[in-house]
């Protein structure tokens, strides 16, 4: 029995399509589009929900006061619309990159917002005391002695008897002024003390009762000295542990902020490249 010979098909146009590689890549392309649409949504679509209206009109009340009318409703949303449109349209140009303040604002709100995930603590007493140890500098002003002094050298004879003579005077309320008395006011800190009449009589000055006359001599001199004021050192206790609490936390607050940027960090991977 004769068998009949097979007649070939060719394929057509269409079937030769559907087996390119390019059309395969476009229809998954196309297909994933769909199910990132399907998913997340439109990029370009904006959701308003009422919640974000409600909130929109709490802040124009807070501000002005008063509820907002029908038209300014309207004037806001527009508003809200316009900014919320720019503002994806920057990131999609990846200006929040490519400026360096916007860069830095949004580092700045992420610090902050690291901050606020991490409630602070009140430091106790010995913390406190720790701290300003470490950083008395920041706290402790250069303390200056205001002093006036009356020098009788002891070349002078009766250096002694002119000392006595003049101190009982000025114990009464007399002044150096008044008396005809050279006598030299100066505002300086320990060293110069020390420069002027030695470590030991240095000593004995910085010690002096505010506001009274005492006698005092160096090698060379006899002295009537009078303390008129101490400035600087540490602030008065009260003030001095508001401003050790103030700084603890701000340490402590820079130490959250470093810690919880660090764990930030590790989750990136980071290359050099060459070019």
């Amino acid at each position: 029995m004769a068998t009949e010979p097979i007649e070939r098909v060719k394929p057509s146009a269409f079937s030769r399509l559907l087996r390119e590689p390019t059309l395969h890549f476009f229809v998954v392309a196309a297909a994933a589009l769909l199910v990132q649409r399907a998913i997340v949504g439109d990029a370009q679509t904006i959701e308003l929900t009422p919640a974000l209206k409600a909130d929109l009109l709490r802040r124009y009340h807070d501000q002005m006061g008063r509820p907002a009318t029908p038209a300014e409703t309207d004037g806001i949303i527009a508003n809200w619309k316009s900014e919320e449109a720019l503002y994806r349209e920057a990131l999609r140009e990846k200006l929040d990159r490519d400026d360096p303040t916007v860069r830095n604002m949004l580092v700045g709100k992420m610090r902050e917002r690291l901050l606020l995930q991490t409630p602070q603590r009140d430091p106790s007493e010995a913390e406190l005391q720790q701290f300003l140890e470490q950083h008395r500098s920041d706290y402790e002003l250069p303390v200056l002695y205001e002093h006036e002094y009356v020098v009788f050298p002891k070349t002078d004879p009766e250096a002694a008897q002119q000392r006595t003579k003049y101190e009982q005077k000025l114990v009464a309320g007399a002044t150096t002024a008044s008396l005809g008395l050279r006598s030299t006011v100066a505002n300086v800190n320990r060293a110069r003390i020390e420069q002027e009449f030695g470590a030991a009589v240095a000593d004995q000055v910085r010690a002096l009762p505010l506001g009274q006359w005492r006698e005092l001599e160096t090698s060379d001199r006899l002295l009537l000295v009078k303390m008129n004021a101490i400035q600087g050192g540490l602030p008065a206790p009260a003030t001095l542990h508001e401003q050790l609490l103030a700084g603890w936390k701000v340490a402590a607050a820079q130490k959250i902020v470093d810690q919880a940027t660090q764990r930030v960090v590790q989750r990136y991977h980071f290359e050099e490249k060459s070019r």
